[in-house]
């Protein structure tokens, strides 16, 4: 058994949580969006593809790695579904992340 001691919320300070990254994984909720169960080995998930795409509603992963795939950041988080989705439960996530800061 994992005893969890302490937590730290980073909410939107996008630095703080990937370096917090590089120690540990980060539990997220999701945007889920019907392309999200069709997703497999190699795609990334991208959220809604057009204006007709149907929401499901927030799913819970784990951050557990970061890196870049032709420019666009990405996540490789590990889903609550178990490991007969995506690749044996993980799937990759593309990040969009605009800087606020002017």
């Amino acid at each position: 058994m994992i005893r969890i001691e302490d937590y730290t919320f980073v909410g939107g300070d996008f630095k703080a949580a990937l370096n917090i990254l590089q120690m540990q994984p980060i539990g997220v909720s999701l945007y889920v969006f019907q392309e999200y169960w069709s997703i497999k080995k190699g795609d990334i998930y991208r959220g809604p593809t057009s204006n007709n795409t149907k929401y499901y509603g927030f799913h819970a992963v784990l951050i557990v790695d970061a890196f870049v795939i032709n420019g666009d950041l990405v996540f490789w988080c590990k889903s609550s579904s178990g490991k007969h989705i995506h690749d044996g439960g993980y799937i990759m996530v593309y990040f969009h992340y605009e800087n606020d800061s002017s």
